[in-house]
């Protein structure tokens, strides 16, 4: 399998497969489809609110967001707002905007937020020489006012898990705990499928119902977020571990 020989995949819908045929971890993927314009109005029949991202994409460049709200179907880039009555022609719109790019239409999820806008995380793993994973741990990103993505480069803030949870310190241990038993389980899961993969990112979200969920996953993470870390020393740690995992994948 030619997937099984990529050291960087970063196909978003092939990720999303790979982790779909596991039965235990399907309950923290959010739905996704290919998009299509008949797969987007299905899939704006079941969820109010859809990301649609480019399969190969970084930085939350290029992503949109569709809110189905009461008789409007409304569209939002990252320059501008479009609003129909009539799904079809947004799904047309979108057909329209996406060219001849590959893009996948996921399910919303209603993130947590502070003060409007809206928090996803990241956990940070790299397989260590005896082949286990090391978890770094995990840092929050708050949305820039009136943006939709929460990416560094778009202006989003790096937050601690617990204040982002507005739980104490002790109880955002716990949490720690549960999104790390989650974490490997998934880069578990990612290895098998993708043998040579050394890094993982793991977007993470956690919605208003405290359901944990994973948006996706990167093989070539950035890391900047840990500069934020309680710890001063772990950014080091990371970029250290990141030299020697990237010296030899040639």
């Amino acid at each position: 399998m030619i997937a099984k020989q990529i050291r960087y995949p970063g196909r978003k819908w092939l990720k999303h497969v790979s982790l779909w045929s596991d039965p235990l971890l399907r309950e923290y993927l959010p739905d996704t489809m290919l998009f299509t314009p008949k797969n987007f109005i299905e899939m704006i029949d079941k969820y109010t609110v859809l990301f649609l991202k480019p399969d190969l994409g970084m930085k939350g460049k290029g992503v949109m967001k569709v809110t189905h709200d009461k008789d409007d179907y409304i569209i939002r880039t990252a320059s501008c707002t479009h609003k129909y009555r009539s799904k079809k022609h947004a799904a047309l719109k979108l057909k329209q905007l996406i060219k001849d790019k590959r893009y996948i239409v996921q399910q919303g999820i209603d993130l947590i937020q502070i003060q409007g806008n809206p928090i996803d995380f990241r956990a940070l793993l790299h397989l260590k020489p005896d082949g286990d994973w090391r978890f770094f741990g995990i840092m929050g990103k708050v949305a820039a006012p009136n943006r939709f993505v929460t990416n560094h480069s778009n202006g989003g803030k790096a937050i601690r898990l617990y204040t982002a949870l507005g739980v104490t310190k002790e109880d955002g241990q716990e949490w720690y705990k549960r999104i790390k038993e989650i974490s490997l389980k998934i880069a578990a899961a990612m290895k098998e499928h993708f043998p040579k993969i050394a890094e993982l990112g793991l977007d993470i979200a956690i919605d208003t119902d405290r359901k944990i969920w994973l948006v996706e996953a990167n093989t070539k993470p950035q890391y900047q977020l840990f500069r934020y870390h309680s710890n001063p020393r772990l950014f080091g740690q990371i970029a250290a571990s990141v030299r020697a995992i990237r010296s030899t994948s040639a």
